[in-house]
């Protein structure tokens, strides 16, 4: 199954002073202190990395946009829009039409549906419904992290994410072709990195302290 994935890798310089004192105290301390420091290094830093990342790339969602180095905002999706024709769409919904759809533009009569209780495809909450939410959340919902070797790995299953966060071209309903812009929510971001050294680097100081 396709997914999209963002590997995270993050290089930490310690920088630790302290006076030398000969004594069987001292070498005690400190032995259990780079013990810790090297569990924290191999287990505990990067389930850190991967929690911070995937709240990180949640954010987009309910920010609308994404942030490297600086706050890109998202393109408005088109059923948010009253001059668009996708004004509203919702899959397979049954709510009938206004008449100042834009579907019904040059309409010289009211709606009138042809069987009872047909589908449309439209739905005033969906006018409402931030981008790239639907009605559940699905895709920002199914961002997880996994660790390979010393490897932070960000990424969602849903085989529709890539297409999402970097653009692309895809057939609704399997005919016509619909080019969709990137709306990044997932990837490189300087404002990321930086969060997660500080935060390492603040834990590996209340270690060696």
């Amino acid at each position: 199954m396709a997914e999209l994935a963002y590997r995270l890798k993050i290089n930490f310089i310690c920088k630790y002073k302290t006076k030398i004192i000969p004594s069987q105290v001292f070498m005690k301390n400190l032995q259990q202190k780079l013990q810790r420091l090297e569990r924290f290094l191999k287990r505990d830093a990067l389930r850190i990395i991967g929690i911070e990342a995937v709240n990180f790339f949640e954010e987009s969602f309910q920010k609308q946009g994404f942030t490297d180095k600086h706050f890109e905002k998202w393109k408005k999706s088109k059923r948010t829009q009253k001059d668009s024709v996708w004004y509203g769409f919702e899959y397979r919904s049954r709510v009938p039409l206004p008449d100042n759809h834009p579907k019904r533009k040059g309409a010289k009569s009211k709606y009138v549906p042809r069987k009872s209780n047909p589908i449309t495809n439209y739905s005033p909450a969906a006018t409402k419904r931030p981008t790239l939410t639907g009605k559940t959340g699905d895709l920002g919902n199914s961002i997880e992290y996994r660790v390979v070797g010393n490897i932070v790995q960000v990424f969602s299953d849903k085989p529709y994410a890539k297409v999402q966060n970097d653009g692309g071209t895809i057939k609704v309903f399997g005919k016509k072709s619909v080019k969709l812009p990137a709306r990044k929510f997932m990837g490189r971001s300087q404002k990321l990195e930086k969060e997660l050294k500080e935060i390492i680097h603040k834990e590996i100081k209340n270690i060696l302290k």
